[in-house]
């Protein structure tokens, strides 16, 4: 596997293996999936206005939703979120803020009786928030040096011609290994001597005693929507829709492990990794009324195509208790900064949606998304197959998977109205994958979460002062269980555990109130 471009802040250029910076599978997937967020009215009701229209929302669901309108509108949407991680008795949280919604619909009626309206819309849609902090400390059964070792290994059985020799991982005043195409977990490792060679060319850790290990992790950033929408209706039966999406990507990630051995001291290792981009994607939709009570749904959304920017750095602080060498002092080694640009497609998806409206008093909605994940890639700009190991892995290792969305609402008064809803997001990791942990990391953070299902719960009232002014209020619980590996698996050619890195058990849960204002003229 090789990656597309890597520049040093020691300001020369070079073209290096991706196998030290390439983003993976787990990356991937991270930026592929999409929180369930939007309007406080909608979000009251689980997320499921695909079928329904006339709000903000709606139309990132389903454009043909913007058809609904009959007036113009203005909205905004401010939400407040808690999110807290725990891991055995440890808990960590982060409070996050944000305007995740703010739009423009503009109605204009048409002289016609068969295509009485044409819509206009800008919306901006906060489809997901990175933020989180988790901390974490336990017994593993392997340390990560093994993993290091096995992966600088691996490294020179394939390549026999580039070999990763002790006099190669060492860096002098006049020699940077980082610069050369070696595995930087192997170069920061053996420089920290927290690896040594065995036989030829062949590493083992330092030592083998028995090892404890904390583990702190921040993560941060957002993925921001910006849809232009059109929509028209069709002799007021079937409603029709087109947006185009531009969407913003900023991730931030700061990891911290460290590893206590008995006798032989402790290290850390430490990473930081930002990501920048934009894509674009379209969306389709349409909906029907057979009946007045009745609206059928269904939307097509494109895939995402994103160009992305990575920039990585690492370093390992040793301090150990046995001098590896007679000179030895404890000491920070730093790997310097490597940029990398590359594309993502994140997969297609349908949602079929169904909801029922019994007079002025009674909504109730159903949404079901299907998208299938072994369809996101990720390419170099030049589309040279650097990154076909990696969509290997992706096509293997994830399935298709399905989100349900289900809500209500009841009109108690002219002016209120209270709501409550449930949504499911299934995890699409292949059973295989899920259970053993062995994902394709790659560059020098190996810390990575394999999430499992999620659930939420909601509710929220909603308040018309007069036919123009509306507020919306909503709460949001929700909770997901996930597996936090501290570096992935390996498994030997008959299938049988090598290197253990069992996961410790993450459990999940947010908080999130939002309120919505409104004005339609």
């Amino acid at each position: 596997m090789k990656m597309n471009k890597i520049t040093y802040t020691l300001l020369l250029f070079f073209v290096i293996s991706g196998g030290l910076f390439a983003q993976g599978e787990i990356e991937a997937y991270n930026f592929s999936r999409k929180n369930i967020s939007g309007t406080a009215r909608s979000m009251g009701m689980g997320g499921a206005f695909g079928a329904l229209g006339g709000d903000q929302t709606g139309i990132s669901i389903n454009p043909a939703g913007i058809a609904v309108y009959r007036s113009s509108e203005i909205v905004g949407t401010f939400d407040l979120s808690n999110n807290t991680s725990k891991v055995g008795n440890l808990k960590e949280s982060v409070t996050d803020r944000a305007l995740s919604n703010l739009g423009f619909v503009g109605y204009f009626p048409l002289r016609s009786d068969a295509v009485p309206l044409v819509n206009f819309g800008f919306t901006h849609h906060r489809q997901k928030s990175f933020s989180r902090k988790i901390s974490a400390v336990g017994a593993p059964n392997n340390s990560l040096l093994y993993y290091i070792a096995d992966r600088v290994n691996k490294y020179n059985d394939e390549n026999p011609n580039h070999l990763a020799t002790p006099e190669k991982l060492w860096k002098t005043e006049d020699y940077n290994p980082f610069a050369d195409s070696y595995p930087w977990l192997g170069v920061l490792a053996y420089n920290s001597y927290l690896i040594k060679e065995s036989t030829n060319n062949a590493y083992i850790p330092f030592t083998d005693e028995a090892v404890r290990n904390d583990l702190y992790l921040t993560e941060s950033g957002y993925i921001d929507n910006y849809d232009f929408t059109i929509g028209t209706t069709i002799n007021n039966k079937l409603n029709l829709g087109l947006a185009l999406s531009v969407s913003s990507l900023s991730y931030n990630l700061y990891s911290d492990y460290r590893e206590d051995f008995v006798n032989a001291g402790h290290y850390y290792l430490t990473n930081w990794m930002n990501t920048t981009g934009s894509g674009f994607s379209a969306k389709v939709g349409a909906i029907y009324r057979p009946i007045h009570e009745l609206r059928i749904g269904v939307a097509y959304h494109t895939s995402t195509w994103y160009s992305l920017t990575d920039m990585f750095s690492a370093e390992t602080t040793d301090e150990l208790s046995n001098a590896p060498v007679p000179d030895y002092k404890p000491a920070t080694i730093q790997s310097g900064t490597a940029t990398n640009y590359y594309n993502l497609t994140t997969p297609d998806k349908w949602v079929f949606s169904v909801a029922t409206v019994l007079g002025n008093r009674f909504i109730a909605s159903l949404d079901y998304e299907i998208t299938d994940y072994s369809k996101m890639k990720l390419s170099t700009s030049n589309d040279n197959g650097w990154y076909d190991p990696d969509n290997g892995y992706i096509s293997e290792d994830f399935k298709t998977a399905s989100t349900l969305r289900l809500g209500g609402e009841y009109r108690l008064t002219p002016k209120f109205s209270g709501r409550l809803g449930y949504a499911w997001i299934q995890n699409p990791y292949n059973s295989d994958f899920k259970e053993k942990g062995y994902a394709a990391v790659s560059g020098t953070n190996t810390v990575y979460r394999m999430e499992g299902n999620t659930s939420l719960y909601t509710g929220g009232i909603g308040y018309r002062f007069n036919a123009n002014f509306f507020l919306d209020v909503a709460l949001v619980y929700t909770t997901q269980k996930d597996d936090l590996y501290s570096f992935p698996s390996v498994y030997n050619d008959q299938n049988q555990l090598f290197i253990d890195g069992s996961p410790f058990s993450l459990d999940y849960s947010s908080w999130k109130g939002l309120v919505t204002l409104g004005y339609k003229f």
